[in-house]
């Protein structure tokens, strides 16, 4: 049976118990916060709310998203440093969400806010608070962020456009629902998945937000990639990859995988390549969806994939390893962390990624380490903030990192 788009005819949430027991679950599952207190946690709406701006984002052009780009190759323009040391660090509200670095900003997805801050020096420009929880690193133009969030008591959730020179609120969509993956920006268009008690994958207009089309993909579905005129886009919960049009939102082709599809799907030279829960990663014909190869590899591939040089890098959430598999199917190298690892980011001959502590660089041919980055911990009161909780960014030669405790990393070379 065939998808079909839907007309928005209002958002469905549903509230409560289960959303609650979810989110806790998140922050617990991180392992980064012992004790409790009345100091401000991750997730805990505390913000003041940005106001709204004057206009409607003028550039649609993106210069920063998730995993680099529109296909989600997780490949960066740049090289990582083969040593590196800290140029400056700067210190935010805990961060859970992610960055994203282009235009002279680092911008920062955490808690419930959005914060931007100099590259050059780490000096904070504007903060502004969006969301109940915002889990997710930003998309950048040269005028806007576009970032997701989650909804709570007076906090709406939804895509948010924000203008990047002073943070305030250009407009929201999907107000009511609990977001946690990036948008794709592609064609004046912003792509969002679904969200928590919301199977929908929905098509919005950049410039004012409005609803172009709907489909119903499945709880969690990541945010789609956008390649030759297609949105794919993982089922979340359930064990399928859509290929759909992305002007129109019809289906053009759907696959049943081993698992379900949590991480954001990865185009390069007409293939699609995901991981699944069950631990496989599957290489398909863009075209139509037809399986090139399937290989066992993990426990629990959740997060999205970095494809570059004939290389596969898969993120293995539970069994805490980078996996590298060529684009034909063989299995490369492995390599253990100590816990969860993140999406990765190819920058020249080097993969970089974050686990639950810290940072790694690894030569991308072999997966030896070059160098590793630790966080400094924070104390709030009883509880102990520590680790990583996001992807990391490369950008012009270094590696920005955002940790639990809200400390923001500029990693240039060192020497």
């Amino acid at each position: 049976m065939s998808l079909d788009p839907k007309v928005l005819t209002g958002c469905h949430s549903r509230k409560g118990m289960r959303r609650r027991a979810l989110l806790a679950s998140v922050l617990a599952a991180s392992g980064s916060i012992a004790g409790c207190s009345s100091a401000t946690l991750p997730g805990s709406g505390s913000s003041t709310k940005t106001p709204r701006s004057s206009g409607p984002p003028g550039d649609t052009t993106p210069t920063g998203q998730f995993q680099y780009d529109a296909h989600h190759t997780g490949v960066s323009d740049t090289t990582a440093p083969k040593l590196v040391n800290q140029r400056w660090r700067s210190r935010i509200s805990p961060t859970d969400g992610g960055l994203s670095v282009a235009d002279g900003r680092v911008v920062v997805a955490g808690g419930g806010s959005l914060v931007a801050l100099s590259v050059d020096g780490g000096d904070q420009l504007w903060d502004a608070g969006l969301a109940h929880d915002v889990l997710a690193p930003p998309t950048l133009t040269g005028d806007t962020a576009y970032v997701t969030g989650w909804s709570a008591g007076d906090w709406e959730g939804g895509a948010v456009a924000v203008d990047l020179a002073t943070g305030g609120e250009s407009w929201r969509a999907l107000p009511d629902q609990d977001v946690s993956s990036a948008v794709t920006l592609a064609d004046d268009t912003v792509y969002v998945g679904g969200a928590l008690d919301d199977p929908s994958v929905v098509a919005l207009d950049a410039v004012d937000g409005r609803e172009q089309w709907r489909v119903e993909a499945g709880e969690y579905a990541p945010t789609p990639a956008v390649a030759d005129g297609l949105a794919i886009a993982g089922g979340g919960e359930q064990s399928v990859v859509y290929g759909l049009d992305a002007v129109m939102g019809t289906e053009r082709w759907r696959v049943d995988v081993d698992g379900s599809v949590w991480g954001a799907p990865t185009v390069v030279d007409g293939r699609v390549y995901v991981g699944t829960r069950a631990g496989s990663v599957y290489a398909l014909s863009v075209a139509d969806g037809t399986r090139q190869w399937r290989v066992p590899v993990g426990d629990d591939l959740r997060g999205s994939l970095a494809v570059a040089d004939g290389t596969v890098y898969a993120p293995d959430i539970e069994g805490g390893a980078l996996h590298a598999v060529s684009t034909e199917g063989e299995e490369q190298w492995s390599t253990t962390s100590e816990s969860s690892v993140y999406a990765p980011t190819v920058a020249g001959d080097a993969v970089v990624y974050t686990d639950r502590f810290r940072a790694y660089c690894l030569d991308a041919a072999g997966g030896d380490e070059r160098w590793q980055f630790t966080p400094r911990d924070r104390q709030m009161s009883d509880m102990v903030f520590t680790g990583v909780q996001c992807p990391l960014a490369v950008h012009d030669g270094e590696v920005y990192v955002a940790s639990s405790g809200g400390d923001v990393s500029a990693l240039g070379p060192s020497g």
